[in-house]
C-alpha cells in the first residue's frame, strides 16, 4: 500500500473509532448551547413546582383537602415557563458573542455554569420566600426590600434565632453540589441526542426557531397578551391565586411596586388606576363625593371639628401609642395560668377596647406613615421626600393649637430615617433610645431598642413636666420589646404563661412560644403600668390616650388562610378618655370596624374643637353612618357581611364565626359591593392626594 493511502486509511479508522465511541458514550459529544438553555428552562419548571408544593403542604390548611388544584398546576407551569424562558434568553444573549466567534464549546460551557448559578439562586430565593410567607402571610412584597433599611445586625440576629438557617444553608449547599454535578452530565447526554443537521442553513433555521419558541414562552403565550397581574386570579380561593406565580415573578412584582413607592414620579393617578378607577372623577363618585374636580376633592379630604376653640389651659394632653406586634388574637387565650395582660387587665375597665380594629398596614414603618401622615403610599419619607412637610401630618393640628409635639421611640432615631423625617412633620422633638438611657442609665435593651418599661417611664416624666409648666403635650410612642428574637433579660413581673393554651394551631417549638408569650405579656403589663400611673397622677384627668398594635404578632400560630385572615388583621386597640373630654353621646361602638386611619381624626375631634384636620378616617365617637367598614393592610375591606378583597375587584368572603371567613369568595350583593368600592375609592383618593403633595412640594423646593 502506498504510504499516503496508509495514512488516509488510518485517519478513516480513527474517525470511525471516534464516531463509535461517541455513540457508545454520549457524554463525549461536542457541547452545544441550546440544550443547556432548555435544561435551564426545565430546571426552573422543577424548582417552581417544588416551591409551590412546599407552600401548599405547609400553609394550605385543613379547609383544602387533597392535592394541588389542576388549574393551579397549569397556571404555575405558565409562570415557570415564562421565567425559565426569560432566564434562558438572557443566558443565550450572554453567550452569543463567543458562539458567533466560533468558540461554541466555550459558549456552551459558559451557559452551563450560568444555568447552575441561576438555578442555585432560584432555590435560595424559593426557600427564603417559604419562610417569608410564614412570617408576613404573603408572598414577596415591597416589605422584603425594606428589611435592608432596618438595623442589619438586628435583622440577621432575628433570622438566625427564628429560622433553621444552618439546616437551610446545608440543604441549599447540597442542592448546589447536585446541580453542579448533575447539570453538566445531563447536558452532555442531551448533546449526544440533540438533532443535528449537515446543512448549516438548516441548523441556523432550527436554532432561530428555538429562540422564537423561547421568546413566545417568555412572553407567556402566542397571540395573547403576556402574563400580567390579572392572570394571577385563577380561582375564587385567594390562597390558590397567591401560589400561581413563582418566586421570580413575585420578586419582580415587589421590586416594581417598591420602585413606584420610593420614586413617586409625576403620575399622581397611579394608585387610582391600580385600584380599578378610570380617573379621579370616577373614584370621587364611588366615594360618594358631591364634587369631582381636584380642588373639591382635596377640600373633601379635610374636616373641621365643630365647637368653639378651647384655650390651651383647658385642652388635654394627647398620647398616641403604637405597640409593637400587639395582635388581638392571642388575647383570646388570656386567662388563669396564661396571664397575657398583667396590669393592663384592670386598666381596660377605664376605657374602651375596640374589638374589630384592623391593621392598616403590614409593617411597623408603613403603619407609622399611614398613622402619622395618612399615607397609603409607603415608604414615603425614607428617601428624598424626608424633608417635605405634608399638610396631612397628624402633628400639625396640635402644633398649630400651641401643643408641644414629641415622638418617643425605643430604638434609634436613624431607623428608617424617622428622626429626620418626623422633625419635618410638625414634631418639635424626637426622643430615642439614647435619650431614654440618658434619663435612665440602668435601662436594658433588646437588639431593637430599650425595654418598654423605660420608654413608658420617660413618657410619664414628659407628661408630668409638661403639665407642671402649663404646656400641653401631643406625645406619640413607638415600642420595640415585643419583636423577634423574643428576649427579655430585664426584671419583670412573674406572671404565668402557658403555651398549651394556644391550642393545636400553635407553632410546635414550645420554648420559642414561651419566649413569645413572655414578651407579649411584658409589653401589655408595661403599658398597663403606664396607664395606671397616669390615672393616679395629677395629669391623669387631663390626658387622652389612644393605643393600638402596629400589626399581628405573626410567629405564634400556623394560620389557615384566607379563612383566618381576621385573626391576622385584628390588633389590640384601646381608648381612654377622661370624663371632661368625653362627648355627651357616650362611648364609641366597641364592635364597629375601624383601623389606624381612624385614630388621629378621633383624637383631634376630642381634643381640638375648631381645628382643621386630615380626615383619612372617621371620628370613632360618631356612628359609622351606615358604612361600617374598615380597610386592612390596603388589601381587605371588613364589613358586617364579611371580608371583601382584593380592593380592585372585590369578592365577598362571608363570616363563618367571629374569627373565620369562608375561604371561597362569592360575588357580593350590589349594596355590599358599593360599600367595598367606597372604601377602595377613599384609599385611591388619599393615594392621589399624597402623590399630589409630593409633586407640588418637590416642584416648590426646586424653585
Amino acid at each position: 500500500m502506498h504510504p499516503a493511502e496508509a495514512v488516509e486509511s488510518c485517519a478513516d479508522n480513527r474517525r470511525l473509532v471516534f464516531a463509535m465511541t461517541v455513540s457508545r458514550h454520549p457524554q463525549a459529544a461536542a457541547p452545544r448551547l441550546l440544550p443547556r438553555l432548555w435544561l435551564l428552562v426545565a430546571g426552573v419548571l422543577a424548582v417552581g413546582a417544588l416551591a409551590r408544593l412546599g407552600l401548599w403542604l405547609d400553609y394550605a390548611g385543613a379547609q383544602r383537602p387533597g392535592g394541588l388544584p389542576p388549574m393551579l398546576l397549569w397556571w404555575g407551569v405558565r409562570y415557570d415557563l415564562a421565567a425559565g424562558a426569560t432566564l434562558a434568553l438572557l443566558v443565550g444573549v450572554a453567550c452569543l458573542l463567543p458562539w458567533v466567534l466560533g468558540r461554541r464549546a466555550a459558549a456552551a460551557r459558559w451557559a452551563e455554569w450560568l444555568a447552575v448559578a441561576l438555578l442555585s439562586a432560584l432555590v435560595l430565593l424559593a426557600g427564603c420566600e417559604h419562610y417569608y410567607y410564614a412570617f408576613y402571610k404573603t408572598r414577596f412584597d415591597p416589605i422584603v426590600f425594606g428589611l435592608f433599611e432596618d438595623d442589619t445586625a438586628a435583622v440577621l440576629k432575628t433570622v438566625w434565632h427564628d429560622y433553621p438557617l444552618v439546616r437551610g444553608a446545608l440543604a441549599w449547599a447540597v442542592c448546589v453540589v447536585l446541580l453542579a454535578l448533575g447539570l453538566p452530565r445531563l447536558a452532555a447526554r442531551l448533546d449526544a441526542h440533540w438533532p443535528r443537521s449537515r446543512s448549516r442553513a438548516l441548523a441556523l433555521v432550527l436554532a432561530a426557531l428555538q429562540f422564537v419558541l423561547l421568546l413566545a414562552a417568555a412572553r407567556g403565550g402566542v397571540g395573547t397578551f403576556p402574563l400580567v397581574r390579572r392572570d394571577v386570579t385563577v380561582s375564587a380561593d385567594p390562597f390558590v391565586n397567591a401560589l400561581a406565580p413563582n418566586t421570580v415573578f413575585t420578586l419582580y412584582r415587589a421590586a416594581r411596586m417598591r420602585a413606584e413607592q420610593v420614586d413617586i414620579g409625576s403620575d399622581v393617578l397611579a394608585g387610582v388606576h391600580r385600584l380599578g378607577f378610570r380617573d379621579l372623577a370616577d373614584a370621587a363618585r364611588a366615594a360618594g363625593l358631591a364634587g369631582t374636580d381636584a380642588a373639591q376633592i382635596e377640600r373633601s379630604l379635610y374636616a373641621e371639628v365643630p365647637g368653639p376653640t378651647r384655650t390651651l389651659a383647658r385642652s388635654p394632653h394627647v398620647v398616641l401609642a403604637l405597640l409593637e406586634s400587639f395582635g388581638a388574637d392571642l388575647l383570646g387565650t388570656d386567662g388563669p395560668g396564661n396571664d397575657l395582660l398583667g396590669r393592663l387587665r384592670e386598666e381596660l375597665g377605664h376605657g374602651v377596647r375596640l374589638r374589630n380594629f384592623v391593621a392598616g398596614q403590614n409593617g411597623t414603618h408603613s403603619e407609622l406613615e399611614i398613622l402619622l401622615l395618612g399615607s397609603p403610599v409607603t415608604p414615603l419619607t425614607t428617601g428624598r421626600n424626608a424633608t417635605l412637610r405634608f399638610e396631612s401630618a397628624a402633628a400639625l393640628p396640635f402644633l398649630r393649637a400651641g401643643y408641644r409635639t414629641v415622638f418617643l421611640y425605643g430604638g434609634g432615631s436613624d431607623w428608617r430615617n424617622v428622626g429626620t423625617a418626623l422633625m419635618h412633620q410638625g414634631f418639635d422633638r424626637v426622643f430615642d433610645a439614647r435619650a431614654i438611657r440618658e434619663r435612665f442609665p440602668e435601662a436594658g435593651a433588646t437588639d431593637w431598642g430599650v425595654y418598654d418599661a423605660y420608654l413608658f417611664r420617660l413618657a410619664q416624666a414628659l407628661l408630668q413636666e409638661a403639665d407642671a409648666r402649663g404646656e400641653r403635650l401631643f406625645l406619640v410612642l413607638l415600642t420595640t420589646t415585643n419583636h423577634p428574637p423574643f428576649t427579655l433579660d430585664t426584671p419583670h413581673p412573674q406572671l404565668p404563661v402557658n403555651p398549651a393554651a394556644l391550642g393545636p394551631r400553635a407553632q410546635l417549638d414550645q420554648a420559642e412560644l414561651r419566649r413569645t408569650l413572655l414578651t407579649y405579656q411584658y409589653q401589655a403589663d408595661a403599658f398597663g403600668g403606664f396607664l395606671n400611673a397616669l390615672r393616679h397622677s395629677p395629669a391623669g384627668e387631663r390626658t387622652i390616650v389612644a393605643a393600638a398594635g402596629d400589626h399581628n404578632l405573626r410567629s405564634h400560630y400556623r394560620y389557615d388562610l384566607p379563612a383566618e385572615f381576621p385573626d391576622v388583621d385584628r390588633v389590640f386597640a384601646f381608648l381612654r378618655v377622661p370624663d371632661a373630654y368625653s362627648p355627651a353621646s357616650g362611648a364609641p361602638d366597641a364592635l364597629a370596624y375601624c383601623s389606624h386611619a381612624d385614630l388621629v381624626p378621633t383624637l383631634v375631634s376630642l381634643a381640638l374643637p375648631g381645628a382643621r384636620y386630615f380626615a383619612g378616617g372617621r371620628n370613632l365617637w360618631q356612628p359609622p353612618a351606615g358604612d361600617d367598614a374598615a380597610v386592612a393592610q390596603l388589601e381587605r375591606v371588613y364589613t358586617p357581611a364579611g371580608v371583601l378583597f382584593p380592593l380592585d375587584a372585590p369578592l365577598l368572603h362571608p363570616w363563618v364565626d367571629a374569627h373565620r371567613i369562608q375561604p371561597q369568595g362569592v360575588a357580593p350583593a350590589a349594596a355590599v359591593l358599593a360599600q367595598a368600592r367606597r372604601a377602595a375609592a377613599r384609599v385611591a383618593l388619599t393615594d392621589w392626594y399624597i402623590r399630589t403633595q409630593v409633586v407640588r412640594l418637590s416642584a416648590a423646593a426646586r424653585r
